[in-house]
C-alpha cells in the first residue's frame, strides 16, 4: 500500500488513539498487531475491497449468529517447531485448539452463501484435520502422552503395570504376614526415586534386609526397598526409560509433521488474522455507528453528522463539511474555543480512516476524496532539544508541505499565520494559502487574522465559513455555516465583565481598516441571516409546486390506469376463453381419432364443430391481431428478446443449438422452443389493444397437437421432442398430453416415465385406456 502521511499528520490527527479503540475489538494478537501495523492508502481498489469485506461482515454479525471469540496465537508455537527436536504436549495442545479454532470459522465462512467475500477468505485456510486427529491421539486433555499413543507405548505401559501390582501385593504381603510387627511406622506403601517403599522405624535398620532411599525430616522414619522386590523395581525403572524413549519417539514424529505443515499452518493464520483485522473494523462500526463513506479519485468532499470518533458519542455535535464545486478550499474563521479544530481534525482523521478501509462515524450519504498525500500543521510544535519557537516549528513543517503539495494532496492548517507578529503572520499565512493554491493542493484552514478572512472572501478557489458562537450563553454551538465570523472577542469580553469603558478604548485602538473589516463582517452576516430567510421561503415554495405536481401526476395516472383496464379487461376475456376452448378442441380432436364405434365418432366431431364455431366468435371480437415478424436464425442472438408465436410471453434467448432446439428464458424458467415458435417482440408504439391481443388461430405453429408420437426415435431423440412438446404445452395454456411411444420392449416407455418422473412442472402420468392405445400411449397431467 501506498504510504500517504507521515509521522506528524499521524500524531497531530490522534490516529495511534483511533487504533487503540479499533484494537479492543479484536479477538487476538494477530489480529491487534496488523491494526499496530495499518496505515492509509492511496490505493483504491483495495479501499473498495477492503470495505466490501467489512460490510459483509457487519452484515453477517447482525443478520446471523457469526462470531469470533478469542484466539490462540500460535506463531511461536510454529517458530519454535524449527528450533527443537520436540515441542510439549502443552504446546500441541494450543496448537490444536487454534487448528480446530481456524477449521471451525472456515466451515462457517464456507457456509455463507450470501456473502462471497467472506467465502473467499474462507477458501484460502487450510485445514488439518489429521494433524489435529494425531495431536488428539497422542495427548490427553492435560498435555499428558496417552499409554495408548502407539503400539509399542500401549505394551511397554501394561507390563509396567503389572509389575507394579505385582510389586505391591509383595510389599501388602509382608505388612500383613506380621515378620515386621514393632518395625513399621505405617502401614502403606509410598514411593522414593521412583521405587516402591515402605515406612520403618529408624531403630530397627539392621532388623531387615532392605535398601534404604530416604529418611523423614525427624530422622525417626526410614523408606526402605526390602530385597525381595528389588528386581520388580529395578525391572519397572528400565521400563520407565524404555517409556519416556517411545513418548520423546512420538513427540518427534508430530513435531516432525507439524514442519511439513508449517508453511500452510502459517499462510492461514495470516488469513485468520485478517479476518481479526476485518472483525474488529466491523465491531467498531456496529458498536460507534459508522457508516461506509462513498470514496472517488476527485470530486466534492462531503460529511454529513460526521463525529469525531475519540469523543463521547452520546454527546459529540456532528458537524457537516462541504469542499468542491469551483472551491480548491476553505477558510474556517470564528473565535476560540468555537470548534474549529475539532472540526480539522475530524475531516483529517475521518479522511485517514477512510482510506484505511475502516467505517466512518457519519451519515452513509457522506462522500470523500481519496487523496495521494495528507499533511498537517496543528498543535503547538516548539522543541526545546532542537531550539525552535513555536513559530519557527510551524514553519519549519509548511516549508515541507510546500515541498510536496500536488493536486492530490489534502493539507489541513489550524491558525495559519499564528505564534508571530500579527501582521507579519498574516502577511505570510497569505502568501502560503496562495502558494498552495498554485500547487493545486486540496485544502482547509482556521485562521483568526482579518486580512487572511478578507483574502479567502476575495479568492474564487476559497470558499469562507466560520463556526457559530452563542453570544447569550457564551459557549459554541459546534455549528459550521457558510460566511466569516468575526472573533467576537469585544463582545465576549463585555459580557464576561470588561467594563465598557476598556472595551470601548480598545475599539479605539484598531486600525481604520480593521474596523472596516469588522464592520464588512457584520453586513455580510446580516446579508447572509436575510438570504438564509429568503433561500428558506423559495425552498418552501418549490416543496408546496412538488406537492401539487405530485399530485397532479397521481390523477393523470389514476386516469389513464382506468382507461387501460376498460379497454383491456374484456380482451383478457376473451383469451381466457379461447385458451378453454382450444384445449377442449384438442380434447375432442383426439377422443374423435380414437373412437371405438360411430356414436362416440358423432358425438367427437359435433364437439368439433361447436368449438370452431366459438374459435370463429372470438375471432370476430378481436379487432386488430398483432402481425407476427418471424425471426432468422442469424438474427437471433443470446440475450435478445423474443415472443412466442400466439402468445403474449416474451422470453430472453439463452442458448442457440439448431433451429429446433433454442433455449428461451420465461422469467425464470427455462423452456426449449423451435426458431418457427419465435417471433419479434411486440414494438412499444403499437396500440393498447395490439398489445394484449392473442393469436387464435389453433392449429398454428405456436398451438401443440394434443398427441407427440416418438415411435422409432432413439431414448435421446424421444426425450429432446418430449421437453418440446412439454414447453409447447406449458405455453399452450393446456394440462393434459398424450405420447405415443408403443409397446415394443418397453425400453422408450420406462425411460420416457422415467424422465418424466424428474420434471417438477409433471404432476402425475398413467397408461392410456385399452381403446386409446393402452400401455403403448403414456397420458401425462401438467401442473396448473
Amino acid at each position: 500500500m501506498n504510504v500517504v502521511t507521515n509521522a506528524k499528520t499521524l500524531k497531530d490527527l490522534e490516529y495511534s488513539k483511533l487504533k487503540e479503540i479499533l484494537k479492543s475489538f479484536a479477538c487476538s494478537p494477530l489480529g491487534r498487531d496488523l491494526i499496530e501495523n495499518l496505515r492509509p492508502s492511496a490505493d483504491i481498489e483495495y479501499l473498495h475491497r477492503e470495505f466490501q469485506r467489512v460490510e459483509e461482515l457487519r452484515t453477517a454479525l447482525l443478520e446471523t449468529d457469526l462470531s469470533l471469540g478469542p484466539i490462540s496465537d500460535i506463531r511461536a508455537i510454529l517458530h519454535r517447531a524449527h528450533q527443537t527436536t520436540a515441542l510439549s504436549g502443552e504446546e500441541f495442545l494450543a496448537l490444536a485448539e487454534a487448528l480446530g479454532q481456524i477449521r471451525r470459522l472456515r466451515d462457517r465462512l464456507l457456509g455463507e452463501k450470501e456473502f462471497p467475500s467472506l467465502r473467499e477468505l474462507g477458501e484460502r485456510m487450510h485445514v488439518f484435520r489429521e494433524l489435529e486427529e494425531n495431536i488428539a491421539r497422542v495427548f490427553d486433555e492435560d498435555g499428558e502422552v496417552r499409554p495408548t499413543a502407539s503400539p509399542r507405548l500401549r505394551e511397554l505401559t501394561a507390563r509396567k503395570r503389572l509389575l507394579e501390582e505385582r510389586v505391591q501385593r509383595q510389599l501388602q504381603s509382608l505388612i500383613q504376614s506380621g515378620q515386621l510387627a514393632g518395625i513399621l511406622q505405617d502401614t502403606v506403601i509410598t514411593r522414593r526415586s521412583g521405587r516402591f517403599v515402605i515406612p520403618i522405624k529408624s531403630s530397627a535398620r539392621y532388623e531387615l534386609d532392605a535398601v534404604v532411599h530416604d529418611s523423614s525430616d525427624s530422622g525417626q522414619t526410614l523408606y526402605v526397598e526390602p530385597t525381595s522386590v528389588v528386581t520388580d523395581n529395578n525391572e519397572i525403572r528400565e521400563l520407565e526409560g524404555e517409556i519416556r524413549d517411545e513418548q520423546l519417539k512420538l513427540l518427534r514424529e508430530l513435531t516432525q509433521k507439524l514442519q511439513g505443515e508449517t508453511r500452510k499452518i502459517e499462510e492461514t493464520v495470516k488469513v485468520l488474522a485478517y479476518f481479526d483485522l476485518l472483525y474488529a473494523k466491523a465491531q467498531f462500526a456496529l458498536h460507534l455507528r459508522c457508516q461506509r463513506p462513498q470514496i472517488a479519485l476527485d470530486g466534492p468532499l462531503h460529511l454529513v453528522e460526521a463525529r469525531h470518533p475519540l469523543l463521547d458519542q452520546t454527546t459529540v455535535v456532528p458537524i457537516e463539511r462541504r469542499r468542491g464545486g469551483p472551491f480548491q478550499g476553505i477558510v474556517i474563521t470564528g473565535p476560540n474555543t468555537g470548534g474549529k479544530t475539532v472540526s480539522l481534525k475530524t475531516v483529517g482523521l475521518l479522511t485517514l480512516m477512510a482510506q484505511s478501509g475502516i467505517p466512518i462515524p457519519a451519515a452513509p450519504d457522506s462522500s470523500l476524496v481519496l487523496f495521494q498525500k495528507i499533511f498537517t500543521d496543528i498543535g503547538d510544535e516548539q522543541s526545546i532539544q532542537q531550539n525552535l519557537s513555536t513559530f519557527s516549528a510551524h514553519m519549519k513543517n509548511l516549508i515541507g508541505v510546500l515541498r510536496e503539495a500536488d493536486p492530490q494532496t489534502l493539507v489541513l492548517i489550524d491558525e495559519l499565520g499564528a505564534g508571530t507578529d500579527p501582521t507579519e503572520g498574516a502577511a505570510l499565512g497569505i502568501a502560503i494559502l496562495q502558494a498552495l493554491l498554485d500547487s493545486g493542493a486540496k485544502l482547509i484552514v482556521t485562521t483568526h487574522f482579518s486580512a487572511i478572512k478578507h483574502f479567502a472572501y476575495q479568492h474564487p478557489k476559497l470558499k469562507t465559513c466560520s463556526v457559530e458562537f452563542d453570544i447569550e450563553t457564551l459557549s459554541p454551538t459546534y455549528k459550521i455555516i457558510e460566511g466569516i465570523g468575526a472573533s467576537n472577542a469585544f463582545i465576549i469580553a463585555e459580557r464576561l465583565g470588561l467594563p465598557s469603558s476598556v472595551v470601548s478604548l480598545a475599539r479605539a485602538h484598531l486600525t481604520e481598516g480593521q474596523v472596516r473589516v469588522e464592520d464588512i463582517i457584520q453586513k455580510l452576516q446580516r446579508e447572509r441571516s436575510e438570504l438564509a430567510q429568503e433561500r428558506l421561503r423559495v425552498s418552501q415554495r418549490a416543496a408546496e409546486i412538488e406537492q401539487i405536481q405530485s399530485e397532479y401526476a397521481a390523477k393523470l395516472s389514476e386516469l389513464r390506469a382506468k382507461k387501460e383496464t376498460a379497454l383491456t379487461q374484456e380482451l383478457r376475456d376473451v383469451e381466457s376463453l379461447l385458451k378453454r376452448a382450444r384445449a377442449e378442441l384438442e380434447h375432442a380432436l383426439h377422443r374423435a381419432k380414437h373412437a371405438a364405434d360411430e356414436t362416440q365418432l358423432r358425438e367427437a366431431l359435433r364437439q368439433v364443430q361447436e368449438r370452431e364455431r366459438q374459435l370463429t366468435d372470438a375471432r370476430q371480437q378481436l379487432r386488430a391481431e398483432p402481425v407476427d415478424l418471424p425471426l432468422k436464425l442469424e438474427e437471433l442472438r443470446e440475450g435478445m428478446r423474443v415472443q412466442f408465436r400466439g402468445s403474449k410471453r416474451v422470453g430472453t434467448v439463452r442458448q442457440i443449438v439448431t433451429t429446433e432446439r433454442i433455449e428461451i428464458d420465461l422469467g425464470g424458467l427455462r423452456v426449449w422452443a423451435r426458431l418457427s415458435d419465435l417471433v419479434q417482440p411486440t414494438s412499444k408504439d403499437r396500440s393498447e389493444l395490439q398489445k394484449v391481443s392473442v393469436s387464435v388461430e389453433p392449429a398454428s405453429s405456436s398451438a401443440p397437437q394434443l398427441e407427440l408420437n416418438v415411435r422409432g426415435m432413439t431414448v435421446s431423440e424421444a426425450i429432446r421432442e418430449l421437453d418440446l412438446y412439454l414447453d409447447r404445452l406449458v405455453l399452450a395454456g393446456l394440462t393434459r398430453g398424450y405420447i405415443v411411444h408403443g409397446k415394443g420392449t418397453g425400453v422408450l416407455r420406462r425411460e420416457i416415465r422415467k424422465h418424466l418422473a424428474k420434471l417438477p412442472i409433471v404432476k402425475g402420468f398413467d397408461s392410456a385406456p385399452p381403446n386409446q392405445g393402452g400401455d403403448g400411449v403414456t397420458i401425462v397431467e401438467l401442473a396448473s
